[in-house]
């Protein structure tokens, strides 16, 4: 079974915040699963690395859920796959 983009990014947004997957819930922030801007900065990174994405500084921040988060970077990386 293929890995999905978001599996991707669930998982990494769990190993940076140090918490398991299944700790992680769809509504809350990215400040509540406690991931500050470097880890942002890293993840805006990650996704240009592995699929050629640019994902503008501030794109990412604080105050977005995990799935409005997801969304975003399910849309920046489609044109990519």
């Amino acid at each position: 079974m293929e890995t999905t983009v978001n599996d991707r990014v669930i998982q990494l947004l769990a190993d940076k915040a140090e918490l398991p997957v299944a700790e992680l819930r769809l509504d809350q922030t990215l400040e509540e699963i406690g991931l500050d801007s470097l880890h942002l900065m890293e993840v805006a990174l990650w996704v240009q690395r592995e699929y050629g994405a640019v994902v503008p500084e501030g794109q990412l921040h604080h105050e977005l859920t995990l799935r409005e988060t997801l969304a975003y970077l399910d849309e920046k990386t489609a044109v990519s796959r």
